[in-house]
């Protein structure tokens, strides 16, 4: 008797799991989360402050890549570089949107963010051979850039002055090092980018990783200038600090504070980001470690598809709960004080509401400890494994009702 199979359009095989829209959506939402999160972190953490930038300085370290490319511009040793155009930068402006400010400036970059990830996915593909002769060919390409220029000028001089030491040649042999600071510059912004669009395509959880990190490490260097003592120490590099005070939370109710909803954002997106694209990775090797008849078997592929949409609905169900929950984390002791306050009516709440250090960045982790212990000891009065099931069994029912229909 032959086993019953599935139609080769919903079997298991990578090919085909790669154009399931399950899979399509989970890395799009990954995509769109990754996008976002730099647009967000750009306007959080890219301006300078605004006294350097009066006192005539152009650049200063911030999340922001035009101002270092203007500063590459601007240097006299760059302007006589073989390759380098008639205002001094070799990328040219359009690419690198250096005439742009906002938005706009982010366009050309983000375009070449998508072209640079297919020919990386392009390359991958390839034999070993034609991987071999890429890196060579590149390679040759720069120590030719760096050579030829340094030998004409050499030879050059010689036929005036006669044989003699290059020693005055020799920066010809750096000219590279400049399209390498100005990558650099924009490398700063679009690096966590790229690895990003590269880790949800071509599905590498180490540039998932590499990207989310340089995002924290973005984070943790401006956590740091919160702090009053580093911020004095490092005021005349330009970067504009954060405030230390979270601020009065007077959004959505009083949920949230403006500042904490930006840094919210961010977080979220991160978290999106990279769930979304580790889920795909996660779904895709498990697909892939199936022997080859499991993949058309009709159980194993119920199971698969069953998984895949559960966790299409967890991440932004499971999402959207720590977003809120996070928030009531914030405010927590807040609402601890109007208990208080209500319960006995006494000035000390009241007091005590109005302290700075509640505003503080060590203030809100109190805040956010003790939401965590309330919920911990909430454990022994309220079954949460049990209000969770009830939750899962009402969707599982509302899904088998759908799909009955």
């Amino acid at each position: 008797m032959a086993m019953e199979t599935v139609p080769p359009s919903q079997t298991l095989h990578l090919p085909r799991l790669r154009r399931r829209w399950q899979i399509l959506f989970l890395q799009v939402i990954a995509t769109v989360a990754l996008l976002a999160l730099l647009f967000r972190m750009t306007e959080v953490y890219g301006p300078c402050d605004d006294g350097f930038l009066e006192d005539g300085n152009n650049w200063c370290p911030s999340y922001e890549h035009t101002r270092g490319l203007m500063w590459v511009n601007e240097q006299p040793s760059f302007q006589d570089n073989a390759l380098s155009g008639s205002d001094g930068l070799i990328l040219p402006r359009e690419l690198v949107g250096i005439d742009s400010t906002g938005f706009a400036s982010q366009v050309a970059p983000l375009t070449v963010c998508f072209l640079l990830a297919g020919l990386w996915m392009f390359y991958q593909t390839r034999g070993e051979k034609v991987k071999l002769w890429t890196r060579r060919g590149f390679t040759g390409a720069v120590v030719l850039w760096a050579l030829v220029p340094f030998t004409l000028n050499w030879f050059d001089e010689i036929g005036v002055i006669g044989f003699h030491l290059p020693l005055q040649h020799i920066g010809s042999l750096f000219q590279p090092l400049q399209l390498a600071i100005e990558i650099f510059f924009v490398g700063i912004v679009f690096a966590p980018i790229l690895s990003g669009l590269i880790g949800i395509w071509s599905l590498s959880r180490r540039a998932l990783t590499w990207a989310v990190s340089f995002f924290l490490m973005i984070i943790g260097v401006h956590a740091l200038l919160t702090f009053q003592g580093i911020t004095d120490s490092v005021a005349g590099i330009g970067l504009k600090p954060l405030p230390a005070q979270i601020g009065e939370a007077t959004l959505y109710g009083g949920l949230i504070s403006p500042l904490a909803l930006d840094l919210l954002g961010i977080a979220i997106l991160i978290l999106l980001f990279h769930e979304a694209g580790n889920a795909v990775i996660g779904h895709l090797e498990y697909a892939v470690m199936l022997p080859d008849a499991s993949k058309s078997d009709p159980e194993y592929v119920r199971q698969f598809n069953n998984v895949v949409n559960s966790h299409v609905l967890h991440t932004v169900s499971i999402i959207g709960g720590v977003a809120l929950t996070t928030a009531l984390a914030l405010e927590f002791d807040a609402l601890m004080l109007d208990i208080v306050a209500v319960m006995e009516g006494g000035q000390w709440s009241g007091q005590v509401s109005e302290s700075l250090e509640l505003q503080l960045t060590y203030g809100k982790v109190i805040s956010a400890g003790l939401f965590l212990l309330a919920v911990a000891g909430m454990r022994y009065v309220v079954p949460w494994q049990r209000v969770s099931g009830l939750i899962e069994a009402g969707i599982a029912s509302l899904r088998g009702t759908r799909s009955e229909s």
